[in-house]
């Protein structure tokens, strides 16, 4: 793969799900590298898709000669093999440089297993798995090799926002940390998603909290270096409630109104109307425990005027709160003589202009890197995805029976 001048020569990497996720993981290549990546193989069970594989690739550059290029570059048949199941693309390609698989959620495992089986450098979407039984599969394949180079597409772990952040926490600025209060809020376009295709169906994606907001509860993780202990949860379904047909029509057709086509052609794309029948809620509130001592909570609702994440910190020596749509940090610090004044700092972050609050431009370049072998500059691996899994899914289970779950047992379910 490496010439003798040290840039590599070719970067053959396999791709297991033919959908805009992995599509993403093409739009930041590190300058250098762009002329090296080639995709030898790709598996989806949608001849469609991985006949548009490269289109759909080349809408995310942003430059329409660039697009062009890529259209051409990536065209069917133009280097990859092409399958209808990725275990059949890992047993046939075995010089492979790298892997992406980016299949629904519940797909996941036996591809990881196998790639790292093969010890190959896997970017592995998020959530890793949907159940105790297959993240325990993952970490048993893990151990079997010494420990896989598996990076998890926790993206809000590379965002200047919340690198940011991270940075302020561990200076110990804000002095002990105490509480944190964290939300996600889904705007229109990102609910509906959680409605359409395999993601309604809680069986392929884990549930919302699993899906959605397991990126949540791993930057919790991230900020604070401490695993959750113990989490308590409510959750319910108080807009997207059973309604008359003719009530969810025009609904549906005030939804549509941002853009997405007409109210029937909506329907057509989802399992089911948010307004009938569903086990997924719109509203749901978690309160953690972690080792550390720090008490969070996280309040998740859907079909909200804008997606936004915010974020408050409370420490002995100052409080922190801030924003990724305002992409904004403020401080606050008491007055040390216990007056009534306190300081305050507030912080401009540059997000760039890649995807996800610019963290795509870094992960993506995290994992280009390693691909060609120079070196493992991850921020979340294996570990920190099997993690946040068991946490989404403890939360899930209190909301549903009630009751506080500790986490020590479905960790060792897990971990042994």
């Amino acid at each position: 793969m490496t010439m003798s001048n040290g840039n590599p020569d070719a970067i053959r990497v396999g791709v297991i799900g033919a959908g805009l996720r992995a599509s993403g993981f093409f739009r930041d290549i590190p300058e250098g590298l762009e002329d090296a990546v080639q995709i030898a193989a790709l598996a989806d069970p949608d001849p469609d898709k991985r006949a548009g594989f490269g289109e759909l690739i080349a809408v995310t550059q942003t430059d329409p000669h660039t697009q062009a290029a890529v259209a051409k570059r990536w065209a069917p048949g133009a280097h990859q093999a092409e399958y209808s199941d990725g275990l059949e693309l890992l047993a046939k390609q075995r010089d492979l440089d790298a892997l992406i698989v980016a299949t629904p959620n519940s797909q996941h495992v036996p591809y990881a297993v196998e790639a790292m089986s093969q010890s190959l450098p896997l970017m592995l979407e998020k959530p890793v798995a949907t159940s105790v039984e297959d993240l325990a599969a993952l970490w048993r394949a893990d151990h079997a090799v010494g420990g896989s180079t598996t990076l998890v597409g926790f993206v809000l772990r590379y965002t200047p926002f919340y690198s940011k952040v991270r940075e302020i926490v561990q200076s110990g600025r804000l002095g002990t940390i105490l509480s944190v209060e964290a939300n996600e809020n889904l705007a229109t376009p990102l609910t509906k998603r959680q409605y359409r295709g395999w993601r309604q169906d809680t069986g392929k994606s884990g549930g919302w909290m699993v899906e959605k907001c397991c990126h949540d509860f791993d930057i919790l993780s991230h900020l604070l270096d401490s695993r959750p202990t113990r989490v308590f949860s409510m959750a319910s379904a108080q807009h997207f409630r059973p309604r008359p047909e003719e009530e969810q029509l025009r609904r549906f057709q005030i939804a549509a109104q941002d853009g997405e086509g007409d109210s029937e052609e909506l329907r057509d794309t989802m399992q089911h109307s948010p307004y009938s029948e569903s086990n997924l809620p719109d509203r749901q509130v978690a309160t953690l425990e972690f080792a550390n001592g720090v008490y969070a909570t996280f309040t998740a609702t859907m079909a909200q005027p804008r997606t936004t994440r915010r974020i408050r910190i409370f420490g002995t020596e100052g409080m922190l709160e801030g924003s990724t749509v305002e992409k904004a940090i403020r401080l606050q610090f008491p007055d040390p003589a216990g007056g009534r004044d306190f300081t305050e700092e507030h912080i401009d972050i540059a997000a760039g202009s890649s995807g996800h609050s610019g963290g795509d431009a870094v992960l993506n370049e995290a994992f280009w890197k390693l691909a060609a072998g120079q070196g493992n500059t991850s921020r979340a691996g294996l570990a920190d995805g099997i993690d946040a899994v068991l946490t989404a899914l403890a939360v899930q289970s209190s909301a549903a029976s009630g009751q506080p779950v500790d986490l020590a047992e479905l960790s060792s379910q897990v971990y042994g």
